[in-house]
């Protein structure tokens, strides 16, 4: 018997901070094992973290280029390992490989669940007022949309303090369940990985991790061997353009 292909997937951090790149790496082996090959890097230009729309929008030309680049050296899949999936639709209309954004599917994997879903983010609550909603609407679940709940913690001070953070994040998703009604929880933001189960087991509901999604997903995608229709995304027409790079 054919021994299956085990699938090789890029995780790309679509920011500048190269350090998340091993630790991220590290999780993803102890979670999947030798059921993916899997490799973590971040852009070389760009934000130090995503926090608005004007994060979005500096990230993804290189998020862009990685994709690109990503079918060239082989890999079977790749995942943008952010909530707002910074040029994901871009990236598609460039490669015959599966692109997955970690917030889309989260998003996706919270409608198998439940009826109704909370994005808990660890972001300032003016940022999670309108970002995540904003993502929710493009992909026309907003039916399953119970509400958003941001813990006040700036991206790059999630690791700072852990325990704090973790504490935070977990009494908002408390009051997504208790007071928003939500069935299910999705974490807002992959800086967060790893905590979705502690979190579960303090909520007693469904908590899902983006980056963790988003692999399964992958995995999935490249076991049944689609890519993106290019009907959905067509490839780009022929002129000339010019890059920084």
């Amino acid at each position: 018997m054919k021994k299956e292909k085990v699938p090789k997937i890029l995780v790309i951090n679509p920011i500048l901070q190269s350090e998340f790149d091993k630790a991220d790496k590290e999780f993803f082996l102890r979670k999947f094992g030798s059921s993916l090959e899997i490799e973590v890097e971040s852009i070389d230009f760009g934000p130090a973290s995503i926090e608005s729309y004007y994060d979005e929008v500096l990230a993804a030309p290189f998020v862009v280029k990685k994709v690109i680049e990503a079918e060239k050296r082989g890999f079977d899949a790749v995942v943008i390992n952010c909530f707002l999936n910074p040029g994901i639709h871009a990236a598609r209309e460039n490669v015959n490989i599966p692109v997955i954004g970690a917030g889309e599917a989260a998003i996706l994997m919270a409608l198998m669940i439940g009826e109704g879903f909370s994005i808990v983010d660890p972001g300032p609550r003016k940022y999670v007022s309108y970002v995540p909603p904003e993502q929710v609407r493009k992909m026309g679940v907003t039916a399953h949309f119970v509400s958003v709940r941001g813990a006040g913690v700036a991206v790059l001070d999630i690791t700072k303090n852990l325990e704090k953070t973790t504490k935070m994040i977990g009494e908002q998703a408390k009051l997504a369940v208790e007071e928003d009604g939500a069935d299910v929880v999705v974490l807002g933001c992959t800086g967060l990985v790893g905590l979705a189960p502690r979190l579960q087991g303090l909520i007693n509901t469904p908590v899902i991790d983006p980056a963790v999604a988003a692999l399964r997903m992958a995995e999935a995608l490249c076991g049944m061997d689609l890519i993106p229709n290019r009907i959905a995304y067509p490839k780009p027409p022929e002129k000339k353009r010019k890059f920084p790079f």
